[in-house]
C-alpha cells in the first residue's frame, strides 16, 4: 500500500515538473532562429536551490565594460553537479546551454533581458531547478552614419539617389533628415538588421535652376543623440539638344496657286532660345532628287516649283546649337563634352502638275467599333496609297488629343492602353496627309473598366498597364502656430481644430501650448496617386517666440531643429564625429555617448623610452663606425711613420 502511494506521489511530482519546465520554456529554445531541443531535466521537489546572485533586478554597466556578474548558488542537498542555461529573452536566443560550473563563480551576461536557469543534481540523481530573470543596462550610444561619401557628382536632366547606413548598437528606431531641403530630400530609414538601418537621399529631375554645388547636412537621430555629416552634391550643367517641330509631307504645284513652299522651321532649346535667335546652324540635305532650294541661317525654307522639278523629294533638315561655353571639368560623367548638339526632321516635298489624294486602303482592326478591357493594349495600323507616290505623314489622336506623329510611312501603326479606372465610349483617329490632301479613319472604343490596384495608374499610351511607384518629397515643417489662434483666424476648420486638440491632449500639451503646423509634400515621380501621401498637417508644441534657447525641438527661421536647440537654424548638434570633446565624451569623439573606445594613453616616460631606444641604438652604431674609422687611420699613420724611419 505504501509503495503504491509513493509511486503516485512520484508520478505527480514528475507531471508537475514537466508542466513547470514547459511553462518556463526549458523544453525548447530558439537559437539563431532555429528551434533546438534542450536537455530535459525532471525537477525534484526534494532538491532545493537558492540563487543569491544574480537577483531579479537591473545591473548597470559602463559602455565597453565586461558584463560579468557573480553566480552564487547554494542548496541544503548533497549536490554533486551544477549546470546553467543563459537565455537572451529580447532576441529569443540561447547564449549558453547546460554549462558545468562551481558555485561562487561568475557568468558573462548579455545586454538587456537575461534569463538564468540553474540545475543542481544531488547524489540520488535528483535534479532541482532555479530560475531568475535580470536586466543588464548600458547607457545609450549615439547613432553613427556610415557609407556616405563627402561629395557626389550628378547631372542636369537626371534624378539623384544614394543610400547610406545608420549604425545604432542600441537597436533603437532611428530617423534621418537632410537640410536644407529642395532639390534634395530624404527617405526615412528602413531596417537592414537589428543594429543597421538604411536611408536614402534623392531628388526629382534636376534642372538649370539646380546647377552648382549644394552643401547639405545629413543627420541621423535616436531619441537622445544625433550624428551629422556634411555632404557636397554638385549638379553639372549639360548641353540639352534642341527640339525641332514637325515639318511634315508637303505638296506644291508646278503652276498657279500653291507653287511655292515657304516655312520657317520651328526650333526650341533650353540654352540657345528659338529659331530666330541666330544661335543655330541650319543644314538641309536632299536624300533623293536633285537639290533645288536650301535653308537660311534662321531656318527659313523658300522653294518655288516648275514643271522641270516634277517628282517626290525626300529631305532632312537639321539645326545644331552652340554648345556650352565653359563646360564642367567632369562633364564626361554626364556622357557628353558640352559641344553643340543637333536635332533633325525628315520630310518630303512632292512637286506635281495635279495633286491626287492619299487614301487609306486598309485598316486594322477592320471593325470600327470595338469592345475592350481598360487595361488591355489595342494595336492600330493602316496602309496608305498615294497615286503621286508621296509617302504621307500620319497623325494619331485619342478623344481628340494628339498622341503621336509618324512622318513618312506607308504602314504607320499605333498602340494604346487606356488604363485602369477608365470606362465608357472613346475614339481613336488617324489622319494621313501629303501636305495638301487628307484621309482619315476613326475607331469607336467601348471600354470595360478595371479597378486600379495601389501600383497602377490610369490613362496611358503604348505598351501595357501603366505602373508607377510614388516617391514623396516633403519640405520642412513651417513654424508651429497656436491652434486656438488658428481657429479664431479661420485658418482651421472645426474638424481640424478638434483633431489638433485631441492630439495635443494625447501629447500632454495644455491649451496654451497646443499648436499646429503644416508642410508641403509632392511626388517627384508624378504618379497621380495620393493614398500613401505623407502627413502634411499635425499638432505641435506651440511657443510664442521659438528660438535656439527655449529647450524645445521646433521649427523657426526657415528650418527645423535636429534635436532641441541644435541643428537646422541653430548651432550644429554635438556628435561623435565633430572632432570636439563634448556631450559627456571621455575623449574626443570616444566613449560617453559615443560607441568608440578612446585610444590607450601611453605614459610620457614610456613614449620617451620607446623613442629613445631606437635613437640610442642608431647613435651607438654611428659612434662605433666613427671609432673604427679613426682607429684605422691611426694604424695606417703609424705604419707610414714606421716605414719612414
Amino acid at each position: 500500500m505504501k509503495k503504491r502511494i509513493r509511486q503516485k506521489i512520484s508520478l505527480i511530482l514528475v507531471a508537475f515538473s514537466v508542466i513547470i519546465l514547459l511553462a518556463t520554456g526549458s523544453l525548447f529554445a530558439v537559437s539563431g532562429g532555429v528551434l533546438g531541443v534542450i536537455s530535459l531535466f525532471i525537477a525534484s521537489a526534494n532538491v532545493d536551490i537558492s540563487i543569491s546572485s544574480p537577483l531579479n533586478m537591473t545591473y548597470n554597466f559602463e559602455k565597453g565594460a565586461p558584463l560579468i556578474i557573480d553566480l552564487n548558488v547554494s542548496s541544503h542537498s548533497d549536490i554533486i553537479e551544477w549546470r546553467y542555461d543563459l537565455l537572451d529573452m529580447r532576441h529569443d536566443s540561447v547564449i549558453n546551454l547546460s554549462v558545468l560550473f562551481i558555485p561562487n563563480t561568475t557568468i558573462n551576461a548579455i545586454r538587456w533581458n537575461n534569463r538564468l536557469r540553474v540545475y543542481a543534481n544531488d547524489s540520488l540523481n535528483e535534479i532541482g531547478v532555479g530560475i531568475v530573470d535580470f536586466f543588464v543596462s548600458i547607457p545609450n550610444s549615439a547613432p553613427i552614419i556610415q557609407a556616405l561619401n563627402d561629395s557626389f557628382l550628378t547631372c542636369e536632366g537626371r534624378s539623384f539617389m544614394t543610400q547610406f547606413d545608420i549604425l545604432d548598437i542600441d537597436e533603437d528606431n532611428v530617423t534621418s533628415d537632410i537640410s536644407p531641403k529642395n532639390p534634395f530630400f530624404n527617405i526615412m530609414p528602413v531596417r537592414v538588421n537589428l543594429t543597421v538601418s538604411r536611408s536614402t537621399i534623392f531628388s526629382g529631375i534636376l534642372s538649370k535652376s539646380n546647377l552648382g554645388v549644394h552643401k547639405v547636412s545629413v543627420s541621423a537621430m535616436d531619441y537622445e543623440y544625433t550624428d551629422t555629416k556634411n555632404v557636397n552634391i554638385t549638379v553639372i550643367e549639360i548641353n540639352n539638344a534642341p527640339k525641332m517641330g514637325n515639318i511634315g509631307a508637303q505638296t506644291v504645284y508646278t503652276r498657279g496657286d500653291n507653287n511655292n513652299f515657304f516655312k520657317q522651321v520651328s526650333v526650341s532649346d533650353v540654352e540657345d532660345g528659338n529659331e530666330s535667335s541666330g544661335n543655330f546652324t541650319f543644314n538641309l540635305t536632299f536624300l533623293s532628287g536633285t537639290p533645288f532650294f536650301n535653308i537660311s541661317s534662321l531656318g527659313i525654307i523658300n522653294a518655288t516649283a516648275n514643271e522641270s522639278l516634277v517628282g517626290v523629294y525626300n529631305l532632312s533638315a537639321c539645326a545644331t546649337d552652340k554648345g556650352i561655353n565653359n563646360p564642367h571639368p567632369n562633364i564626361s560623367v554626364c556622357g557628353q563634352t558640352g559641344a553643340g548638339r543637333a536635332a533633325c526632321r525628315n520630310f518630303s516635298i512632292t512637286v506635281t502638275n495635279e495633286n491626287r489624294n492619299p487614301t487609306i486602303i486598309l485598316h486594322i482592326p477592320t471593325e470600327l467599333t470595338l469592345s475592350v478591357s481598360g487595361t488591355s493594349t489595342t494595336n492600330f495600323e493602316v496602309l496608305i496609297y498615294d497615286p503621286d507616290r508621296t509617302i504621307a505623314d500620319s497623325y494619331w489622336y485619342v478623344d481628340g488629343v494628339s498622341k503621336e506623329y509618324i512622318p513618312g510611312s506607308l504602314t504607320p501603326s499605333f498602340s494604346y492602353t487606356f488604363g485602369c479606372g477608365v470606362s465608357g465610349t472613346h475614339q481613336v483617329r488617324v489622319d494621313v496627309t501629303d501636305g495638301l490632301a487628307n484621309d482619315s479613319i476613326t475607331w469607336n472604343i467601348n471600354l470595360e473598366s478595371v479597378v486600379c490596384s495601389v501600383s497602377q495608374g490610369g490613362g496611358g499610351g503604348g505598351g501595357g498597364i501603366a505602373r508607377c511607384l510614388t516617391r514623396w518629397a516633403c519640405g520642412d515643417w513651417q513654424i508651429c502656430q497656436s491652434a486656438k489662434g488658428g481657429l479664431d483666424a479661420g485658418l482651421l476648420s472645426g474638424g481640424d481644430y478638434r483633431f489638433v486638440k485631441e492630439s495635443c491632449i494625447k501629447e500632454g500639451f495644455g491649451e496654451e501650448e497646443c499648436g499646429f503646423r503644416i508642410r508641403t509634400c509632392s511626388d517627384v515621380n508624378l504618379c497621380n496617386y495620393t493614398a500613401d501621401k505623407p502627413n502634411e498637417f499635425e499638432s505641435c508644441y506651440y511657443s510664442l517666440s521659438p528660438s535656439c534657447s527655449d529647450m524645445i525641438k521646433n521649427c523657426h527661421d526657415g528650418a527645423c531643429e535636429i534635436l532641441a536647440d541644435c541643428g537646422g537654424p541653430c548651432n550644429p548638434c554635438p556628435t561623435c564625429s565633430d572632432k570636439i570633446q563634448n556631450q559627456g565624451e571621455f575623449g574626443v569623439d570616444c566613449r560617453g555617448p559615443c560607441p568608440f573606445q578612446c585610444p590607450v594613453e601611453v605614459p610620457l616616460i614610456k613614449r620617451v623610452e620607446s623613442i629613445a631606444l631606437p635613437v640610442l641604438i642608431v647613435f651607438g652604431l654611428i659612434v662605433v663606425i666613427i671609432l673604427i674609422i679613426i682607429l684605422a687611420k691611426i694604424v695606417k699613420l703609424r705604419r707610414r711613420i714606421g716605414k719612414a724611419k
